[in-house]
């Protein structure tokens, strides 16, 4: 779409972070809640998509470029020789 400069890409990534239960692991819907896996999965692609990925200067170690459509790791795509969508 095209349209990432709608969002704010720093209140979001603080957002995410802040649901992380750092005690037993995993990403809540918001901040205090329970977390579980389904949001844990959208974290993370969420934050690969805002671009905290292991190729950015202020990205994630270990975090891998996502597909937008697959919601896959491009790397998995790319062996696949699946075609990516490209930013």
């Amino acid at each position: 779409m095209r349209r990432l400069h709608w969002i704010d890409r720093g209140s979001l990534r603080q957002f995410i972070l802040n649901a992380q239960d750092n005690v037993d692991g995993g990403i809540a819907d918001r901040p205090g809640d329970v977390a579980d896996v389904f949001h844990t999965f959208f974290g993370v692609c969420g934050l690969a998509l805002l671009g905290y990925t292991q190729d950015d200067l202020d990205g994630f170690e270990g975090l891998k470029r996502v597909d937008p459509v697959y919601a896959l790791p491009v790397d998995v795509l790319e062996r696949m020789q699946v075609p990516v969508w490209r930013m």
